[in-house]
């Protein structure tokens, strides 16, 4: 098992405490302010650990002064609800709007408490950390001397999604997690041959202009009722697949769809050969046949 020193060195790496309600459950550190949580995280760059204590009003009576879990953390802040994903946590830290990410959490095993296990007189190491990470440099050395041999226990469960890297930056995202470094190389131009079920540019078109006819001179969805004049904004849908085989197709054979509702009816369809009918499709949308 290893010990805390084995993973901070030296008290001048770690930023500071942090009072916490709890341990963590996801790989998160939250704030009352953005510029709290832009703080920690520029901070990050330089001093990458801080330790966390539990107090503060919602904390349960056994956590209460305990020396909780080292934590490492990243330069990526933003909205706590871009990063939390269980949505009863979410809820419950909602009275924190911003979070820092972490990368790493050690369970500091037994949770010693500050002053009946490590000695410490007061708790005044945790004066101003309950919404910011606060380094007392006395306190914080003699922090690490008590528990420098301690024995820690990394959390594998509270890790952000794989293939998250920390740029060694700081970045700010609002509403989604923090994008995967993961990369591909696109736009080469090559040559493919490929064999194409032959369509009726021409029903294309006259099914299209019917439609228009229809509906007072503006193409209008069969399935959702979406209009724009815009012909490109629209598909002719062939009620059986031209994939079934080689037939004469006739205007009745088609509708004209927006591509949302053209992709719902081949998705949802029970097969290939078999989209979706335009009335299911009405009848799943609320709508009333046509």
């Amino acid at each position: 098992m290893l010990t805390f020193d084995e993973v901070v060195q030296s008290p001048d790496n770690l930023m500071g405490v942090k009072a916490v309600w709890g341990v963590s459950q996801e790989a998160v550190m939250c704030f009352s302010t953005r510029g709290r949580a832009e703080g920690v995280a520029e901070r990050s760059l330089s001093q990458k650990f801080f330790v966390t204590i539990g107090a503060g009003s919602d904390v349960p009576s056994g956590l209460d002064g305990h020396v909780l879990e080292l934590v490492k953390v990243t330069g990526v802040y933003g909205e706590t609800k871009a990063f939390v994903q269980d949505s009863v946590l979410k809820s419950k830290l909602m009275q924190w709007p911003f979070a820092i990410v972490t990368s790493e959490t050690y369970d500091i095993t037994g949770h010693p408490h500050l002053i009946n296990d490590l000695g410490f007189p007061d708790r005044r190491i945790l004066t101003n950390a309950f919404d910011g990470v606060k380094r007392d440099d006395e306190r914080i050395l003699e922090l690490w001397e008590k528990i420098k041999n301690h024995p820690i226990q990394h959390k594998t469960e509270i890790l952000p999604p794989p293939g998250f890297l920390d740029t060694g930056k700081v970045e700010y995202f609002s509403t989604f997690y923090p994008r995967l470094k993961i990369t591909s190389a696109e736009g080469k131009k090559v040559w493919k041959l490929s064999l194409e079920v032959e369509r009726s540019r021409e029903l294309k078109r006259a099914v299209k202009e019917a439609n228009k006819l229809q509906h007072g001179g503006i193409l209008t969805c069969e399935g959702c009722g979406y209009s724009d004049p815009v012909d490109g904004m629209f598909d002719a849908h062939h009620l059986q697949p031209v994939s079934c085989g080689e037939r004469e197709s006739t205007l009745d054979d088609l509708v004209v769809l927006c591509p949302t509702c053209h992709r719902w009816v081949h998705v949802k369809g029970q097969d290939k050969l078999a989209p979706l009918p335009i009335p299911k499709l009405r009848e799943i949308k609320g709508l009333p046949p046509i």
